[in-house]
């Protein structure tokens, strides 16, 4: 069932427990006792399904929902069995269970809905990896399940098929292309991911001795690097459009600490500008930023808690810090933690 679908049955199980609530001048209730009882299973119903698909993004809610559903029935058949008089301890912590019961419950109905946004955007993406009816249905049980490498590997022997039936017709594997971040790939699709350095392609811009950065030509980035990361299928050159990212990247390949380091650990960076521009473009300053990890650490960083950096990237777990104007370099984490 899908979160827009329980946010619907949220909403309309509270308008109908507000409605068959209804008492007369006696206290006795308007509806009959049939209808309010498919109410309040309607709304017991919501509360099951609501805990169950909120508990692992929002679990703190999941628990205060359920734990005031079941405290609020509790309370409500002492109330029944004892009477107790206006202003007791029970009718105030009744009451009290009710209001927390009730925010809970539409937030999280505010939860689902927001959930419910990003439904069609994950179809449109399972639909466009390539996986059949079949394929998509068993890739969504791995997520909820949550294998998610078992999800990963469905999506991948997808699209090598896709890429074999390709290759057979056109004779060109578009493996072999790379696509050029900017051009095939958004910047807004990559801000604050983090890439694993393969490569520095300097195309032909120099660093004079006084330090200034000369690019070959006005027309071009300064350079490229060849980067890779769990966040794409493909690797990807990514452009250095400023010069103080160029004179970073030279420092780590020409200056022998670092050079020596990288050989043993590896290069990461991040794009993330201090100002985006529309289509996120960085503007003046730079955006490029480096550090030395110890090998093998972008994967466990997106492995990291059911692949939560996927969807979340906090760079900043890597990243020592984030410097755009004042002294700038390239970071040595060597025991980063997520």
């Amino acid at each position: 069932m899908k979160n827009k679908t329980i946010a619907i049955i949220s909403i309309g199980s509270y308008i109908s427990s507000v409605i068959t609530s209804a008492t007369d001048l006696e206290g006795n209730f308007v509806y009959p006792i049939a209808l309010i009882t498919i109410s309040q299973i309607v709304k017991i119903i919501f509360t099951i399904l609501a805990t169950v698909r909120l508990w692992k993004t929002a679990r703190y809610v999941s628990i205060i929902l359920a734990s005031s559903a079941i405290i609020l029935f509790v309370l409500s058949v002492i109330q029944e069995v004892t009477l107790p008089q206006y202003g007791s301890p029970i009718i105030i912590l009744l009451n009290v269970t009710k209001i927390i019961h009730l925010l809970a419950f539409f937030y999280a109905i505010i939860l689902l809905w927001t959930m419910a946004k990003f439904d069609k955007e994950f179809d449109k993406a399972v639909k466009n990896s390539g996986l059949t009816s079949e394929e998509s249905s068993l890739f969504l049980e791995d997520l909820q399940k949550g294998d998610h490498k078992s999800g990963v590997q469905r999506v991948a022997m997808a699209q090598e098929r896709h890429r074999t039936k390709f290759k057979e017709a056109t004779g060109i594997d578009p493996f072999a292309i790379i696509p050029v971040i900017g051009q095939d790939i958004k910047w807004t699709d990559i801000a604050r991911q983090v890439f694993r350095v393969l490569e520095f392609d300097r195309s032909d811009t120099t660093i004079l001795a006084d330090g200034t950065v000369k690019v070959a030509t006005q027309t071009k980035p300064y350079g490229y690097l060849l980067v890779e990361s769990p966040i794409l299928n493909v690797k990807a050159r990514l452009p250095i459009t400023h010069s103080a990212d160029f004179a970073l990247a030279a420092s780590v390949y020409d200056v022998p600490p670092l050079a020596e380091m990288i050989a043993q650990e590896e290069l990461l960076v991040t794009y993330f500008p201090k100002h985006k521009l529309p289509m996120g473009l960085a503007g003046i300053t730079h955006a490029l930023h480096y550090v030395v990890v110890p090998r093998g650490t972008l994967e466990r960083y997106y492995e990291f808690n059911n692949d939560e950096h996927m969807a979340n990237p906090a760079p900043e777990k890597l990243f020592n810090r984030f410097a755009w104007e004042e002294e700038i370099r390239v970071e040595v984490n060597l025991d980063p933690e997520f």
